[in-house]
């Protein structure tokens, strides 16, 4: 008689498989915990050494993104290690809502000497710390940093507001008067400005911005490439979020998921939406090569 293992129960290989990543997950975040090494450099800026060797200039001000990279040395494992999984030498991408240019960093360690990144941060603060960072890795000519806030439409005048303690959580506000505080700024559309339709890589998280920077990347879905896109998708933020699902889908692109524990999985819009309206989800959108 045949003996039964384990391994012969279905599902067993998948659910041994995320039981091993996650354990090496756990020991990669506590190396790069041990090894931050977080130093003041003036009254406002700390220096952290994040993903164990790459060198980092974050606000002291900030209690988001920079503390977190202070005290654990990382942001969103999940998505660091997808990148990482992705990205090849000679690639281009591009990092929309840079920030303090984490991933942007990570995406030029991963791309090489022969790849380019274009890094896109419209609050000037966030965009000088990036632009150090990426001199300190020697990323100085591999680093496009764009201070154009995207949108679906060159030339409209808008505000960035910043909140207090949380650069991260900045958002473009158009149609604003002159008492509305802010960073005053123009939007141009992606595809209008050169060398950016040959991407292989997106990453877009801009707190409520996704759709319209969306509708201003028309020309690039044109050429047909393959390309991939993680983008946060938020429904309550959109005024018709399966309307933008349907766009996505219409564009050539499969949906999947990123989970925080599970990789990326293929999800239908009705999954997508689903869910909590308020809850934001990276979603991992593919596209083949168009024959």
């Amino acid at each position: 008689m045949a003996r039964a293992f384990p391994g012969d129960a279905p599902g067993f290989l998948d659910e041994a498989l995320s039981v091993w990543r996650r354990a090496c997950r756990r020991l990669r975040e506590r190396r790069c915990r041990a090894l931050t090494r977080p130093a003041m450099i003036g009254a406002e800026r700390v220096r952290v050494i994040a993903l164990e060797t790459m060198p980092m200039l974050v606000d002291a001000r900030d209690e988001g993104l920079s503390r977190s990279l202070i005290d654990h040395g990382y942001w969103e494992m999940w998505l660091t290690e997808a990148l990482e999984e992705l990205l090849k030498p000679g690639m281009v991408a591009i990092d929309i809502g840079a920030n303090l240019g984490y991933f942007s960093l990570l995406m030029a360690d991963r791309v090489g000497p022969s790849g380019r990144v274009h890094a896109f941060e419209a609050n000037p603060a966030m965009a000088g710390l990036l632009r150090e960072s990426a001199a300190a890795n020697g990323f100085g000519e591999r680093i496009a940093v764009h201070s154009d806030p995207l949108w679906d439409e060159d030339g409209v005048p808008c505000v960035l507001k910043i909140p207090e303690g949380e650069p991260k959580n900045a958002h473009l506000v158009t149609g604003a008067g002159e008492d509305v505080p802010g960073v005053r700024l123009t939007t141009r559309r992606l595809d209008s400005l050169p060398g950016l339709l040959d991407a292989d890589v997106i990453k877009i998280d801009v707190e409520g911005a996704e759709e319209r920077i969306w509708r201003g990347m028309a020309g690039l879905f044109a050429g047909g490439r393959p390309l991939t896109i993680f983008l946060e998708f938020t429904p309550f933020r959109y005024e018709a979020p399966m309307a933008f699902l349907e766009d996505i889908i219409a564009q050539g692109f499969a949906l999947g998921e990123l989970s925080v524990s599970n990789g990326i999985r293929a999800v239908t819009a009705e999954q997508i939406l689903a869910g909590d309206p308020h809850e934001d989800r990276m979603l991992a959108l593919t596209r083949r090569a168009r024959a």
